[in-house]
């Protein structure tokens, strides 16, 4: 796990939090709760998966209240994600510490080396319980609206639905702003 070539940039020695062994289910989180920096990283990470994938205009703010009460749902439901979100903000913190912000989230979203099969360190259980976890709640909550910056759909509503998003249509017709009417 700890290899070097198979997780390409991260050094085992310097970011230890990364290469720990860990037992391959979800971590225990039950009566755990997150503190608000775990809170305000873990929404860095939603906001710079966004940004990655050019999927939501204005730093997913737009989202920000939907992303809350997932958050609340995955915390204080059984079973609790906390511990999770815990040890994703470690290793997070430990990434950029070690090769800087921006780098930090590419080598989390692209550049990972983490072998498939279940999550046996932090990294792969950061990567599997949560920053996947978050990419699909950004295509979830704005979709395809969204995904792909100024060449998006013009008129598709994302496909969450409920009692809060019942009043806006699946689809709507595209109005070209260069044409007047």
């Amino acid at each position: 796990m700890s290899d070097p070539a198979v997780n390409p940039g991260i050094d085992p020695g310097t970011c230890s939090r990364c290469f720990s062994p860990l037992e391959p289910g979800l971590l225990p989180g039950e009566g755990q709760t997150l503190t608000q920096y775990e809170r305000d990283a873990l929404w860095r990470l939603f906001v710079c998966i966004g940004r990655c994938w050019k999927n939501v205009p204005k730093d997913s703010t737009g989202l920000k209240s939907s992303w809350l009460e997932f958050i609340v749902a995955k915390t204080e439901t059984s079973p609790s994600y906390t511990a999770e979100y815990s040890n994703a903000v470690l290793v997070i913190d430990e990434l950029i510490a070690h090769c800087g912000e921006a780098s930090a989230f590419d080598r989390l979203f692209f550049e990972n080396g983490i072998p498939t099969g279940p999550p046996l360190t932090g990294l792969a259980h950061a990567k599997k319980y949560v920053i996947d976890e978050f990419i699909r709640m950004q295509i979830v909550a704005s979709g395809f609206r969204g995904f792909g910056g100024t060449k998006r759909g013009k008129n598709y509503n994302g496909f969450v639905r409920g009692s809060r998003y019942n009043w806006t249509e699946r689809t709507r017709s595209f109005k070209d702003p260069q044409k007047r009417t």
